[in-house]
Order: C-alpha cells, then structure tokens, then sequence
C-alpha cells in the first residue's frame, strides 16, 4: 500500500471505496453522506511542454463476455505493449470492508501485434464463479478500461 492524497471528508462506518471501470475510484458513504472520485496517478502522464494530461490508454476492441475455467480466449486489444491482464471482482462491499475482493493475475500470450491470448484457472481454488473486470495494461502501467465478463 502507498498513501497518494487525502480524501476531503472522513469517512468511518459504512463507507466505501470501489474500483470503477474507467480505473477512478468511487469513495462514499460514512458519518456525513457524500461522494468522491478518485483519478490515480496511472491515468496520467506529461506531454512535450511538462503538462499533465490524461494518459493514452490501451483499448480492449473485442471480447467475449462469458468465460469458463480453463477457456483460452483470444482478445482484441489496440497496442502490441500490454504488459499484464488482470481479473478484479466487480464492486461488493459492506462495513467499510470488501466483502467480495477477487484478484487475479492471468496468463497471457501475444498472437500478434492487435491480439492476446489469455487463459482461465481451471482450478476452482484459483478463481470462483462471479462477475469481474478485466483490464489490459500497458508497459507504462495505464489500463485500458474495464470489461466486465462472467465466470461460470
């Protein structure tokens, strides 16, 4: 863990901080009712003139959404730099605490410059049934947006 900034209100019981699709993060709830949006620092870069600007992201083109384990699934992506793919359950939390965390690191083989290959545990200990993100991510550590898939 690595502290980035402070959030403007505290937040006690029944709060929450979720990851969105885009890769922001939705901070709400606690002892005063309200909202945040969290933008990390991955999403940003600088260009020529030293400005920060929005970081150009890899894009997940085409996928199917219904996966099984031990699927091997070919993705379309935009950039031939993706240097990880990623499984992170879709937001469920409750008393300030997640009650359905899920991360998984897939493996991954390129086929060419615009496609991927990644492949599903088979292993029910090693992934279970659920909704998640997937995220590509690029060897400057910016994810593309999130698609959600189902694991069955």
């Amino acid at each position: 863990w690595r502290v980035l900034s402070d959030s403007k209100f505290r937040r006690n019981y029944h709060s929450t901080a979720l990851l969105l699709p885009n890769g922001t993060i939705l901070l709400a709830g606690g002892d005063v009712w309200n909202a945040e949006i969290f933008y990390p620092p991955y999403l940003f870069t600088k260009d020529w003139n030293d400005k920060t600007v929005l970081a150009k992201r890899p894009q997940i083109l085409d996928i199917d959404s219904s996966f099984k384990r031990g699927d091997k699934k070919n993705i379309r992506i935009s950039e031939e730099n993706i240097s990880k793919v990623t499984l992170i359950s879709s937001g469920s939390t409750t008393h300030a605490q997640g009650s359905e965390s899920k991360y998984r690191s897939l493996n991954f083989s390129k086929l060419d410059n615009n496609f991927i290959q990644i492949e599903i545990p088979k292993n029910p200990d090693e992934i279970q049934n659920g909704t998640y993100l997937l995220f590509v991510i690029n060897s400057n550590g910016v994810p593309s947006y999130g698609k959600i898939v189902f694991i069955n």
